[in-house]
């Protein structure tokens, strides 16, 4: 019999035979791949396997070799043999003809360096002349010399001339990145020049034909605009502004911005355009005359002129005149017109030199990128090393060294700096060994290998005999070499081999964004010897994408092929799961965990053909990746003493810090809720230090401000007698049936209790058994009327004699089940409430401190999750139904008025889930700063303002509703991560048009259960999908506690007759204007999730049961979101009374009783059925007149009579 992979060996052949054929076809050549032997070499790079080793600790990888010798040739090699100048070629031949042990330290440890130049920094200006390009006392300008050099070669059938030649029939582009300040007239020169390039025919004779001129140069009074000059003799452009409309672009505010000047000389009049961010912004500006070829003695200034400009050379100006101001990055200068799509491509990354050797880049005649790093050396430092591969390079005249801000070199990168996601510059290796990374690195390296030398037995040296040993000491150590090269392939082979045998163990291999990955290449391969077909993925990505780590937007973090092997190697770690449940839901949503996206992307669907869809909630179980912030001392020692509180944050304009408060609120209500997870602290006996000892934990809370102003910093609470604040705790206390009785602070048993700041307990709940088990809680702390929600207005609803009730209610859920739940309620009188309600609050979670920063009043071991303040009172089966879903905010009903019955309030309709007034969450915190703290983003939204949408719920409730209520976290460990990812067990609830959840199999007891009158045969049909719109329906279910409030958004019968569904709408705008954005844009969807292509799929198509229905391939959805619904209007109908009708035509018949022979007027006494009406009356008069209308009733009268005397069958 046949084996399982069998089955699918022919399609396998081909797939194989596909991959490889179409990786090596020679027309495949693209963008960055400069040649055939390019290809070859990226192949072979591709297909290295490098053991995942880390090579920084000796002993993970020496066995036969000398440790310092390994460290100290490898640094030494790459510095002196790096191709820094070179094409992609010559660097990826170095990187594939080192060592396993250079590759690692090349990638990962060899020093590197950014970096860009500053120019004038000091700026003395020493006097003003008629060009404007005005002399100053310290010029600083860097030169460059066109050549050729002495080393390079020249050959003008390749183009291999002059390095700074320009116009002719080819063009020129120059490209740079550019930051300068605000202009300071009258402290610096009126014109600056970026650029200047001569061919040596002085100025004076700038009519003649042999004169050369290209400058690039920036004027006060015309700062939007850059001004171009490049002259053939006396053809050209003289000082062209570009834009030529002034204030198109910004040039001077202080912001990086790559600038690139196309000059298209090939024709008969030049034309020069200009790209901003690889955008072009203008185009076909144009000169006068032909621009032939300009050569000669090229010398070009950069941030300075050559000499006096045209016109002005007999003024005597000096070279460096118009000195610029500015920072510079990535300066390159093209001997032709590039295109658009080269410049859109590679402005925001580098390019390969290699120009003297290979054709692909000859028309890169200079190219600075700054990145040698700085030595402190100025002679050093001050050559700028030309990456172009000509040798050309620059001398920063009157270099110094000056301190911080004011340095001539920085590095730091113009392209980091702007800041733009998945957009970063590569640094460069230094290459200069007076750099003090260089040697402070290279001398650790070897000083731990030196060690490690010591105590290694196996080093062959060390197996020689001592006299061979001590003999080669005298001569020239050729035998240390000898042995070094002989256990250098020994240790390759040997790690190479150990590392083999592992291969097909269930294991994952790190990587962070700072280090690659470094998977088996062949990782298929596994896949596919346990049965599975597993075709080439990504093979639809183009050049760059396979072989360059980016596309044409952005950088990758990883290497395409070391992504792939990672997916394959995921799948092979979980294949056997995989396989034991294939044919079944379970195997299709593992298969695409392990691609690395989970069902929020790629989502498997079923779908109904002839049911009906009912409106309720339906879950799917799910994992939800949760972020809480650590209180617990687990982590560091004494965050058991840190909190977060409301604060107000200066840089965001729409934040206050507190919750405002008013007497008219007093027969509102609000809720303030949290979760907490109450950890196992098993693990505090093996730490290195002592955890603290708490037995009453602090949770949240708040207090009444001494200063209510809601922009304030002031934490000092209100004085005890007006501050009316509550606080939560959880205090340790064993129950009946405690596992841990002593000490106290071990104890997992808890009960909850509620306290004023004079330390009255309000409530408190019984004794929780197991808290401190990984227990998750939700709390609801609330205070409403008795009454709620009716409010004064309404008889017998007085919050005066009726008073408050003020409850805590928690509920434990752990995957979907309800385990422990409590209420406790205490009724408070009307002053009391009233204080609490009404009274502005600064809210807290964690530690309980004098005025929030001052000393620890109650310690806290907990992690929270969130904390949410509503101004509404929310019912514990709300609750409920956060706590099971984990991830939502909704509450039942959100479309409902709130406020019904409140005549304090508005007088507007606010839907219930516009009471949301705060919600943090800690997703979007990274870490705490020098000082220990972090700000706290407010997730519900809102902003200051005094339109419609800031200030729709009058000027009290939207103080409170409609504002960022900012946070800020306090007294963490200084530069630490107080936020941890805990993976909690959830209930996702699912869209209203998907059918399967985990309720679906119901055991039914009845026949008129199973087969009820509405029940008909229906059929599954399922598809794996991606849909950006059900990202978007997941999102705006948070906004609903069930499913069932969409019976009334579009059941309510109201909506019949109207033209949309009304309160949907609001809805879908109140969604929308939470993430403040509308516009959905689908094409960025696509590219992002690009890479979920064909090959996924027909690994999918193996785990589908065979008889299944499902569509064939992962599809991409476009649908309507959960608020977007079509809709059919009805129209209402029209009554009218006709008035009398003429009459033009008798119509003839019967209407009226039955035949003669069942009893009929005339039939005798005794019959049963009423007298029969006059006969043919005009049907036409039936709703037109007394007798019609008669005639009717007496017709009804007579049919429901006969139903009534039918015979009674038994």
């Amino acid at each position: 019999m046949s084996s399982l992979k069998s089955l699918y060996q022919n399609n396998k052949e081909g797939v194989t035979v596909s991959k490889y054929l179409k990786a090596s076809s020679p027309d495949s050549l693209g963008e960055g791949i400069e040649s055939g032997a390019h290809l070859k070499a990226l192949k072979d790079r591709r297909n290295y396997f490098l053991p995942p080793i880390d090579y920084s600790k000796p002993v993970n990888f020496v066995r036969f070799g000398s440790a310092y010798q390994y460290y100290k040739n490898a640094f030494e090699y790459i510095a002196s043999y790096y191709p820094y100048d070179g094409s992609g070629l010559e660097k990826t031949n170095f990187y594939n003809d080192i060592n396993p042990l250079e590759k690692y330290m090349l990638e990962e440890i060899y020093p590197r360096s950014t970096g860009f130049i500053r120019i004038a920094h000091p700026y003395k200006l020493a006097g003003f002349n008629a060009s404007q390009y005005d002399e100053v006392s310290d010029y600083n300008y860097v030169q460059v010399f066109g050549g050729p050099h002495k080393t390079t070669k020249f050959d003008q059938s390749k183009d291999r001339t002059s390095n700074l030649e320009f116009g002719g029939t080819k063009g020129s582009t120059i490209e740079f990145f550019f930051n300068k300040s605000t202009l300071n007239t009258g402290l610096e020169s009126r014109k600056m020049a970026i650029l200047d390039l001569t061919n040596g025919t002085p100025v004076a004779s700038s009519a003649s034909a042999n004169y050369g001129r290209l400058r690039v140069s920036l004027h006060s009074g015309s700062e939007t605009q850059f001004h171009v000059t490049m002259l053939s003799g006396t053809n050209g452009f003289l000082e062209t502004a570009i834009p030529t409309t002034p204030g198109q672009i910004t040039i001077c505010d202080g912001k990086w911005r790559n600038y690139a000047f196309r000059f298209n000389t090939s024709g008969s009049v030049p034309t020069v355009d200009l790209f901003v961010d690889g955008e072009c912004v203008q185009t076909g500006v144009t000169g006068s005359g032909k621009i032939t070829q300009v050569t000669g003695t090229m010398i070009a200034n950069i941030g300075g002129l050559r000499e006096a400009p045209e016109s002005f050379g007999g003024l005597g100006i000096p070279e460096g005149a118009g000195k610029l101001s500015a920072s510079l990055d990535e300066f390159r200068f093209w001997k032709t017109a590039r295109s658009a799509e080269d410049i859109g491509r590679h402005w925001f990354t580098q390019v390969e030199g290699g120009s003297d050797n290979y054709d692909a880049n000859v028309a890169l005649g200079v190219y600075f990128k700054f990145n040698e790093g700085i030595t402190g050396d100025i002679n050093t430092d001050k050559i700028i090393l030309d990456y172009s591969g000509r040798l050309s390079n620059g001398t920063y005249v009157n270099y110094d060294i000056q301190p911080g801000s004011l340095a001539y070199r920085s590095t730091n990168s113009a392209i980091d700096q702007l800041q733009i996601n998945s957009v970063s510059e590569t640094p460069d290796p230094i290459i200069r060994t007076n750099n003090a990374n260089y040697t402070a690195l290279k001398s650790q390296y070897e000083s731990s290998g030196s060690n490690y030398d010591t105590t290694n037995t196996s080093y062959l040296l060390n197996n020689l005999p001592n006299w061979v040993v001590e003999e080669e000491e005298k001569n020239d150590n050729e035998l240390v070499s000898l042995t070094q090269i002989i256990a250098g392939y020994f240790d390759t082979l040997y790690n190479q081999l150990t590392w083999l045998k592992e291969l097909k163990y269930n294991q994952y291999v790190s990587g962070t964004l700072a280090t690659s990955i470094n998977e088996f290449p062949y990782n298929d391969r596994l896949v596919d010897n346990l049965g599975i077909q597993a075709p080439e993925l990504f093979e639809n990505a183009d050049v760059l994408s396979q072989f360059f780590e980016r596309d044409e937007q952005i950088n990758f973090d990883q290497r395409l092929v070391d992504v792939k092997n990672s997916i394959y190697k995921n799948i092979y770690n979980n294949l056997n799961f995989i396989l034991k449940s294939k044919g079944n839901q379970k195997a299709i949503r593992n298969f695409i965990r392990c691609l690395g996206v989970d069902e929020e992307i790629l989502a498997f669907n079923t779908y109904s053909d002839g049911a009906d869809f009912q409106l309720t909630s339906s879950y799917a179980t799910s994992v939800s990746n949760k972020k809480y912030v650590d209180f617990t001392s687990l982590l560091n020692q004494t965050d058991d003493e840190a909190t977060v509180y409301q604060y107000y944050d200066s840089s965001n304009p729409n934040s206050v810090g507190l919750i405002s408060g008013s007497t008219k609120l007093q027969d509102h209500s609000f809720s303030m809720q949290c979760e907490i997870l109450f950890p196992n602290k098993d693990e505090q006996d093996v730490l290195s230090y002592i955890t603290p000892p708490v037995v009453s934990s602090s949770l949240f809370g708040f207090h009444t401000p001494a200063d209510t102003s809601p922009t304030s910093t002031d934490l000092t609470w209100a004085s005890l007698l007006n501050d009316a604040g509550l606080q939560v705790y959880a205090v340790k206390s064993p129950g009946e049936y405690a596992e841990v009785t002593s000490p106290d602070y071990k104890v997992r048993d808890a009960y909850f209790l509620v306290k004023e700041r004079g330390g009255t307990t309000f409530v408190s709940s019984s004794i929780f058994r197991n808290v401190y088990d990984n227990q998750r809680w939700n709390f609801t702390l609330s205070l409403r009327p008795r009454r709620y929600p009716y409010a004064n207005g309404i008889l017998s609803s007085s919050v005066i004699t009726s008073g408050y009730e003020l409850s805590l209610y928690g509920v434990n859920y752990n995957a979907g089940v309800k385990e422990n739940y409590f209420k406790v309620v205490k009724n408070t009188d009307y002053s009391t409430g009233k204080a609490i309600l009404t009274s502005a609050k600064r809210i807290y979670i964690g530690a309980h401190k004098t005025n929030f920063t001052g000393s620890t009043l109650t310690s806290t071991d907990v992690r929270a999750s969130s904390a949410r303040y509503w101004t509404e009172y929310f019912s514990p089966s709300v609750l409920d139904i956060q706590a099971r879903e984990v991830d939502t905010h909704g509450t039942l009903h959100p479309s409902r008025n709130s406020y019904l019955f409140q005549s304090t309030g508005s007088n507007v309709y606010i839907p219930k889930i516009q009471t949301l007034a705060l919600n943090w969450e800690f997703d979007k915190v990274t870490g705490s700063n020098a000082s220990g703290r972090f700000m706290v983003q407010d997730a519900s939204s809102g902003s200051v303002g005094t339109d419609y949408p800031d200030n729709y719920q009058g000027n009290i409730l939207s103080n409170i509703n409609l504002r960022q209520h900012t946070g800020r976290g306090d007294f963490f460990t200084a530069l630490s991560k107080p936020v941890r990812k805990q993976y909690v067990y959830a209930d996702k609830l699912l869209p209203p048009e998907y059918i399967a959840s985990n309720d679906m199999i119901q055991v039914l007891a009845n026949d008129d259960q199973i087969f009820q009158t509405f029940s008909k045969p229906s059929t599954s049909f399922f598809a794996v999908e991606k849909s950006m719109y059900r990202s978007i329906s997941n999102r705006m279910l948070l906004l609903f506690a069930s499913i069932k409030d969409f019976n009334n958004l579009i059941g309510d019968p109201v909506n019949k007759y109207r033209l949309n569904y009304k309160h949907m709408e609001k809805m879908r705008e109140i969604f929308f204007r939470k993430v403040q954005n509308d516009i959905v844009d689908l094409q960025k969807y696509l590219d992002y999730y690009k890479w979920l292509d064909t090959a996924m799929t027909q690994m999918l198509d193996q785990f589908m049961p065979a008889s299944a229905r499902y569509a064939p391939n992962v599809r991409t959805v476009v649908e309507s979101h959960a608020l977007e619904r079509s809709k059919v209007q009805y129209k209402a109908p029209l009554l009218t009374t006709p008035g009398p009708i003429q009459r033009t035509n008798d119509i003839g018949g019967s209407i009226g009783g039955p035949p003669q022979d069942l009893g009929v007027p005339g039939a005798g006494a005794g019959s049963p059925f009423p007298p029969r009406q006059p006969a043919n009356p005009d049907p036409r008069d039936l709703g037109g007149n007394e007798e019609g209308r008669q005639f009717m009733e007496d017709a009804v009268r007579r049919f429901n009579h006969l139903i009534n005397n039918l015979p009674r069958f038994p």
